[in-house]
């Protein structure tokens, strides 16, 4: 019987595929993005950096393929959620099902974190807003005692955000659901714990082909940033795609940004105080492939700065003159 349920979930997650999406923005945004560009999750592992100085490019591109790979179920729950409200009761009752089953399976964000009403006092350090802009790369690792308190994204059983931005999250979600581009969130915080066992896994893969435990770690620096290092684990960092991108994809690829969805957030981002991250030619400087899924929280006034500069938040922060605290 379950597998009846499931096989009817997956039809009806591939139904929402036609009918999820952009069909309109609110600023005319035509069906496909302005730059599209589709290249290789790989990246060298001796790329120069102007101001990061990382040597794990491409690191968070695993990182997001593997949240993406956990939650290809609980992305295809989102879809049949979606079919639900086209057909009615009978495809909620079928979402219930998947969305228990893709629960079971989502990743555990509570090392590290503490959840409970957005209303609660804000962090150590929100009083001048550093905590907006701080730098988290290979070179700029979070120290070993850090935490960060967190909300649940509305609409996701297990998608935490710092809560002092979570509200902006889910505004930028909800807007773009009602400009007729709804959106699916990938994957938000994730604990470090989380980021050892992706590292721990990566080093295994190639430890199995044969490499050496240090031969090991290097390669798998290259695919899965190192615990600490990782944007996700500061809390602020999410990666973003279109409804019914896992009606048609396995995993997370650069062709997002020849969507209606990549379209929309690159237009609006900075109107809830997102960035796109790692832009497209910018490698050399965030020492991570082009992302157009990843999203990063800074701030209304700098994410437009950003934005309208076409900077990366190296190069921002190296001209205003900002230090790592």
């Amino acid at each position: 019987m379950l597998r009846k349920v499931l096989a009817m979930t997956v039809a009806l997650a591939l139904s929402a595929g036609l009918f999820t999406g952009c069909w309109r923005s609110e600023d005319g945004a035509s069906s496909s993005a302005s730059h599209s560009s589709s290249q290789s999750h790989s990246a060298s592992s001796s790329q120069s950096h102007s101001v990061s100085g990382s040597s794990s490019a491409g690191g968070a591109v695993s990182d997001a393929v593997s949240d993406a790979g956990e939650a290809v179920s609980d992305a295809m729950s989102g879809a049949a959620g979606a079919a639900s409200d086209l057909i009615g009761g009978a495809g909620s009752a079928v979402s219930d099902v998947t969305k228990g089953d893709a629960s079971s399976s989502a990743p555990s964000e509570a090392s590290g974190s503490s959840s409970g009403s957005r209303a609660a006092p804000a962090a150590a350090g929100a009083e001048d807003g550093a905590w907006m802009l701080r730098l988290v790369n290979a070179a700029n690792p979070l120290p070993e005692d850090f935490s960060v308190r967190t909300a649940n994204i509305a609409g996701y059983e297990n998608r935490p955000f710092d809560m002092r931005a979570a509200d902006r999250l889910e505004a930028m979600l909800r807007d773009a659901e009602n400009a007729g581009c709804k959106l699916y969130l990938v994957s938000g915080y994730r604990s470090v714990s989380r980021q050892a066992a992706l590292f721990k896994r990566k080093v295994e893969t190639f430890m199995a082909e044969g490499f050496s435990q240090q031969e090991a770690e290097r390669q798998a620096a290259q695919w899965v940033a190192r615990p600490g290092t990782s944007e996700h684990n500061l809390g602020l960092a999410a990666d973003i795609v279109s409804a019914d991108w896992y009606a048609q994809h396995d995993d997370l690829t650069a062709d997002f940004d020849q969507t209606p969805a990549f379209a929309w957030l690159r237009e609006h981002c900075a109107d809830y105080g997102f960035i796109l991250r790692y832009p497209l030619g910018k490698e050399s400087v965030t020492g991570v492939t082009y992302e157009p899924w990843h999203y990063r929280y800074v701030g209304e006034e700098a994410a437009r700065a950003i934005m309208d500069a076409q900077l990366t938040l190296e190069e921002y922060l190296q001209q205003q003159g900002a230090s790592n605290a």
